[in-house]
């Protein structure tokens, strides 16, 4: 029970009216000549996923069963992920029975310097004594 998400669509026709009254003299609207819609990964169970395609690099987290080829085709993407969250979201990775516990060295191997909040906190130079 949301009362903004319920009211969410009557109050952008008001907004859209009150444009329309108000400012519509002023910016003409051009609406763009082709949409293209960004392709997101396909997460549901009902259709193949990639770990049963060849060279799909091999499966990071074996509890969703994300393979490095998803993890690298959402950097690559039109909307690719900020955060480390936003890429969970986005593949499932990390989000399994293991929390991550098991894939998330893998994964920040791979997402590396790409994002501003790694998972990597530091790295342990030389040999431990």
């Amino acid at each position: 029970r949301s009362t903004g998400l319920t009211s969410a669509l009557g109050i952008a026709g008001y907004v859209e009216t009150l444009y329309k009254q108000r400012f519509a003299a002023l910016f003409t609207l051009t609406p763009p000549q082709s949409l293209q819609w960004p392709r997101m990964p396909v997460l549901s169970e009902y259709e193949p996923r990639d770990y049963t395609c060849a060279g799909n690099g091999g499966i990071i987290c074996h509890c969703e069963l994300v393979t490095r080829r998803e993890i690298e085709a959402t950097f690559n993407s039109a909307v690719p992920p900020e955060s480390v969250g936003g890429l969970r979201r986005r593949t499932r990775a990390m989000m399994g029975r293991c929390n991550g516990f098991f894939c998330s060295n893998q994964i920040a191997d791979i997402v590396g310097q790409r994002l501003n909040n790694s998972l990597v906190v530091g790295k342990i130079i030389g040999k431990i004594k």
